[in-house]
């Protein structure tokens, strides 16, 4: 914000490099501990532990739109808010937890779960916001569907 604030120039420049930059990185730390326990992860533990992993997440993102819906429900833009509750109950902090098991357990299998759980929150977490922009998409052009180009 600071950046922002006084050399908006700079973060004009360096906007476009940052989604790109973040998975990179993101990328970079999930990789190593699924690199070195994928046998763990093929297993029929590491199965279970992805089925887990997406029932919290789903259950997450499910809670998060329902209650929003049923506090908000009320509201004029009651389908915003829902979505963006949704999304920040569904994408929690993984990547915090994966760090933390790296630096206090010796371990490697410690740092397992949480870099499935990095993984499979960014898959549900886009394709959710992927299937919102093509409903808000529709919603705003009901033609859109009609045309043959």
């Amino acid at each position: 914000m600071t950046l922002l604030r006084f050399l908006p120039r700079i973060c004009a420049a360096i906007q476009p490099f940052l989604p790109p930059l973040s998975v990179l990185v993101t990328a970079l730390c999930v990789g190593s501990p699924l690199a070195i326990n994928m046998k763990a992860i093929i297993s029929p533990f590491g199965v279970s532990l992805v089925l887990l992993l997406f029932a919290f997440h789903a259950s997450a993102f499910i809670a998060g739109y329902g209650l929003a819906g049923m506090l908000f429900h009320r509201s004029e833009d009651v389908k915003s808010l829902q979505r963006t509750i949704s999304f920040e109950t569904g994408m929690q902090s993984s990547l915090l937890a994966l760090a933390l098991a790296n630096k206090f357990f010796k371990d490697p299998l410690v740092g397992v779960p949480p870099a499935i759980s990095v993984v499979l929150m960014s898959l549900m977490g886009f394709a959710l916001v992927m299937i919102w922009s093509k409903r808000k998409q529709q919603h705003s052009n009901p033609d859109s569907a009609l045309d043959v180009e």
